[in-house]
């Protein structure tokens, strides 16, 4: 039977304990305990490759000093600069790259 604010022509909607993706839901949410488990027991392991990376004076070292981030960072050059800059630097190390491969090319017999 249909309530009377719902429309003649649609179908009622099925509760929600008629859907079938319910059951899986119920499944996988005692999985979860688990899975959350296992990340914070993760979470907590020490990683000796990361700790055996740090010299002793770095381990003794004070925190750096913390400065406010509009002080910390230095405006970009403008883009034309900047690519006008890269390119001089990569016309350099062609020229430089060219040079030697003449130079061993004319060391070969």
């Amino acid at each position: 039977m249909q309530s009377p604010a719902q429309p003649k022509n649609r179908p009622p909607m099925p509760s929600i304990c008629a859907i079938s993706a319910l059951g899986s839901v119920r499944r996988y949410s005692r999985l979860f305990p688990l899975l959350a488990a296992a990340v914070l027991a993760s979470a907590c392991a020490r990683v000796p490759e990361l700790e055996d990376q740090l010299t002793p004076d770095l381990r003794g070292a004070d925190y750096p000093a913390l400065v406010p981030l509009e002080d910390a960072l230095q405006p970009s050059p403008p883009a034309a600069e900047e690519s006008k800059a890269l390119e001089d630097t990569l016309d350099a190390r062609a020229a430089r790259l060219q040079a030697r491969a003449d130079r061993l090319r004319a060391a070969q017999p």
